[in-house]
């Protein structure tokens, strides 16, 4: 009797699997244009990603609209990892950086 075996992948991959539009940093860092521009104009309305809550240098929560769910980013020794998709490199992770960032910058950040 033959046994199949399932191989599991990383978050990554199945995001791409998928052809999710978070699947790498590069889509993150747009999408996080997108929020920045929307949020002095608008409010979000057409941002797949909303900033939920930020708390620097532990833990962001967005909401991601394409999959309907909140995503965790933490920080671990200053790195970021998104724990929804498992990985260190989609686009909530890049998302997140453009975040921090413009915190840094600013010192503040609007919700």
């Amino acid at each position: 009797m033959e046994r199949k075996v399932k191989k599991r992948l990383s978050g990554k991959s199945h995001l791409i699997e998928n052809n999710h539009p978070m699947s790498t940093l590069d889509f993150g860092t747009m999408e996080f244009m997108k929020w920045l521009m929307e949020e002095e104009d608008t409010g979000s309305k057409h941002c797949l990603i909303v900033v939920r809550d930020f708390l620097e240098n532990k833990y962001v929560i967005l909401f991601d609209k394409n999959i309907s769910s909140s995503v965790i980013v933490s920080y671990r020794e200053s790195m970021p990892w998104c724990i929804t998709c498992d990985t260190d490199d989609c686009g909530h992770v890049g998302f997140a950086i453009c975040l921090k960032q413009h915190y840094d910058r600013n010192d503040q950040i609007v919700f």
